[in-house]
């Protein structure tokens, strides 16, 4: 149950006072599963082929353990002001993180932190730290509401964003929804002084929703930072950081989403596609290695010719699924994924493909348990794994079960 507390706000002060209704909300997720990985060994120098099996318990999965609080204030004449905090933790060990934080990740609130006013005739707007419209895109039409992180390696390593990231900084807009259209505009700022562009990113999309049918898109683009700031968790990835790659200032990162889905009976149809460009990839300094035969002389998912690696300059990504509702309870989850890797010194684009099925059964609204799947194969490239690297191997299963909770 959701814990509310009502309150009364004294707005102003002085000799005349106004009262205005305002709600708090303390809320959470806790999400806990067992895992089976069949190959999760790292490569070593001494053992450059290295795999091995895994058995772990894990913490959000599906949905990251978090808590948070937020809160709403009636201002009078349909505007209203509103705050969200937000931080994650390991629900297997207790400790504090925010997943793809990079080095934010002991933020208390690295999820969310922002303060905002909000409309039904002017739309919303909100400051502070937060996801930017990607997110909403891949909530409605990619499977990462069924699978979580586990479809973040196929996803470019969540270089699409697809999988949740945040920024800095940002100031974010939303339309009111209009013929169930609903639009977005966000900018970050990278605070950099003297020059505006160093560390900032931008983002924009828009949604549309009618009854069983819904499409939309987001694009979001980010600068390289300085050494002191970036605006994004996204930009903390190597073809982003301050003095590596490209100068502060230019563009490092550049994607763009699109998705729709259908529903009918029982049935829902999603589909999403997503193309990530880096433009400070460089050349690799070795050929393409032989992936079949060869030694592996780097780290699996790392360095060149990994996913987000620093000669990966382009990435396209299909993202195809159907839920069925066996029972208002019961549901049955499959996707299939394939992303396309384009590599600066290779003639040959790698490919990852990868299988999910799932069901997810609810003993309430606030309980279920889950039992997912995948499987993955990697050609021409290093493998990114599903939930974790598996070595030098070129595939890699994994099956789960899970209990989540909401509070």
């Amino acid at each position: 149950m959701k814990k509310t507390i009502a309150t009364l706000c004294v707005l102003g002060a002085g000799a005349t006072s106004a009262h205005a209704q305002s709600t708090v909300t303390v809320y959470g997720i806790i999400d806990a599963s067992v895992a089976y990985t069949n190959t999760a060994a790292a490569v070593s120098a001494s053992n450059p082929r290295g795999t091995g099996n895994l058995m772990q318990v894990t913490s959000g999965t599906i949905q990251q353990s978090r808590f948070g609080f937020k809160g709403q204030e009636d201002l009078g004449g349909g505007l209203s002001a509103q705050f969200v905090l937000e931080g994650g933790f390991s629900g297997d060990t207790g400790a504090s993180g925010n997943s793809q934080l990079g080095s934010t990740s002991g933020t208390l609130f690295g999820r969310a932190s922002y303060v905002g006013l909000s409309s039904k005739s002017f739309g919303t707007l909100q400051i502070g730290r937060r996801k930017d419209f990607t997110d909403q895109i891949a909530t409605y039409y990619s499977s990462v509401v069924d699978f979580g992180t586990l479809i973040n390696g196929v996803h470019d390593n969540n270089m699409d964003r697809v999988g949740g990231n945040r920024a800095n900084n940002m100031v974010s807009y939303y339309t009111p929804q209009i013929a169930g259209i609903t639009a977005n505009v966000a900018y970050a700022f990278g605070e950099t002084a003297g020059s505006a562009s160093t560390g900032n990113a931008y983002g924009f999309g828009a949604n549309y929703n009618n009854g069983p049918f819904g499409v939309g898109f987001a694009y979001w683009a980010a600068k390289t930072g300085s050494a002191a700031n970036t605006e994004s968790d996204q930009s903390l990835n190597a073809l982003c950081a301050a003095g590596t790659f490209g100068a502060p200032g230019t563009t490092c990162l550049k994607t763009f989403n699109v998705g729709s889905s259908y529903t009918t009976g029982p049935f829902r149809f999603f589909g999403m596609f997503s193309r990530t460009k880096q433009p400070n990839a460089v050349a690799a300094t070795t050929a393409a290695p032989n992936f079949t035969t060869g030694a592996f002389t780097s780290a699996a998912n790392t360095g060149t010719f990994s996913a987000s690696g620093t000669n990966n300059d382009r990435t396209n990504v299909i993202d195809l699924g159907v839920n069925y509702n066996i029972t208002p309870a019961l549901k049955l989850t499959t996707s299939v994924l394939q992303s396309r890797s384009s590599f600066i010194g290779s003639a040959v684009s790698g490919k990852v493909t990868q299988l999910n099925l799932g069901a997810d059964y609810f003993f309430s609204k606030r309980t279920d348990v889950y039992l997912n799947t995948s499987f993955q194969r990697t050609s021409n490239m290093y493998s990114p794994g599903i939930t974790v690297a598996p070595g030098a191997d070129k595939s890699q299963f994994i099956v789960m079960t899970g209990i989540r909770t909401t509070f």
